[in-house]
């Protein structure tokens, strides 16, 4: 049940007052035709004004007659009545605007940073692919957003590797392991890179993530722009590698030739 107050003019009051209930009823029913499906309405005349009540009927179908349906309008979203005479319903089916949400305004809702990983922890081998990969995935971080809660979805789209030696390369995907990736150690990957010197490298990674926020976990909207997290730096050793022959098992004597 809908209850609507609303003050009018002293002649508004006198001319609806002497309907009866029934024209009444129709008038206002007319008056407001803008409304979908018109929902009952009962003008009341009392000393503060007009008392206009009426039901809304909820979208869907309803039982007709000889046990058919019948198709039911939904109700109308925004519908208010303005000061007559005569009386006005003006309905907007369009919710209220959003203002555009930019990076800047989700300042306050603090994403988790990534992380990088290699393969082989900690060192490589000149002439041989290093594997690189990222630890991180979209993440839901709830806060307080144009005054109201909201949650912010931040998702990760691109991965900024610089690897200490001068080069450096923007991947799409955040790569995995070797064994993830079902290939054998040393063999390329999308994320990998050779090193041709020797020496002590210190690789850094910037993770870029675009995000999207909701209200009353309802739809999510955009946020406009991006935002770029750095990962902790990996510090590494390049070194070289030699294969030898030995005459036994190195596993059962570790401190035999060539083991």
């Amino acid at each position: 049940m809908v209850r609507f107050v609303l003050l009018l003019a002293a002649v508004a009051i006198l001319a609806i007052g002497q309907a009866s209930p029934a024209h009444a009823e129709e008038a206002a029913c007319d008056r407001g035709a803008v409304i979908a499906g018109c929902p009952t309405v009962v003008v009341v005349p009392n000393p503060e004004g007009v008392v206009l009540e009426g039901t809304e009927t909820l979208p869907g179908s309803v039982p007709g007659p000889r046990g058919g349906s019948r198709d039911v309008r939904p109700p109308v979203i925004g519908c208010r009545i303005l000061p007559g005479p005569p009386v006005i319903n003006s309905c907007d089916a369009t919710p209220p605007e959003i203002p555009t949400i930019t990076i800047r305004d989700i300042a306050t809702f603090i994403p988790t940073p990534g992380q990088q990983r290699m393969e082989p922890d900690g060192w490589t081998v000149a002439g041989l692919d290093t594997n690189f990969f990222a630890l991180t995935d979209p993440h839901v971080v709830n806060g307080i957003l144009l005054e109201r809660p909201a949650d912010v979805r931040f998702t990760p789209v691109a991965y900024r590797w610089a690897y200490g030696d001068g080069t450096s390369a923007t991947k799409p995907s955040k790569g995995g392991t070797w064994a993830a990736l079902g290939i054998r150690e040393f063999e390329p990957t999308p994320t990998s890179h050779v090193y041709a010197e020797l020496g002590d490298y210190t690789i850094t990674l910037d993770i870029v993530f675009t995000a999207d926020y909701r209200f009353d976990g309802g739809g999510w909207r955009p946020v406009v722009g991006s935002i770029v997290l750095p990962a902790y730096d990996l510090h590494i050793r390049v070194g070289t590698a030699k294969t030898v022959l030995v005459a036994e098992d190195c596993r059962a004597n570790p401190s035999g030739p060539g083991c």
